[in-house]
C-alpha cells in the first residue's frame, strides 16, 4: 500500500524536506496524520485522514508543485 510512495518520499528527504506519517490510536475517525514540512523554507502540509495512502499521495503532489526541481 505505502511502498510505492517510498521512491518519492526519499526524493522528497534528500530534497530537505521531513515527511511524518502518524496512526493514532485515541481518535475514532481521522486516526492518521500526514504532515511534510521543509526546513529552509516556509513550507508545511498536513492533514488528517482515514486513507492514509491516498493523502500521501495527495501530499507528494502538493510538495513536487511547491518545489520544483
Amino acid at each position: 500500500m505505502l511502498d510505492e510512495y517510498v521512491e518519492e518520499i526519499e526524493k522528497m528527504r534528500d530534497d530537505g524536506a521531513f515527511i511524518i506519517i502518524k496512526w493514532d490510536g485515541e481518535r475514532t475517525k481521522l486516526r492518521q496524520t500526514v504532515t511534510v514540512t521543509r526546513v529552509d523554507t516556509d513550507y508545511v502540509w498536513r492533514k488528517d485522514c482515514d486513507d492514509v495512502a491516498s493523502t500521501l499521495r495527495e501530499a507528494i503532489l502538493d510538495y513536487k508543485s511547491a518545489h520544483i526541481r
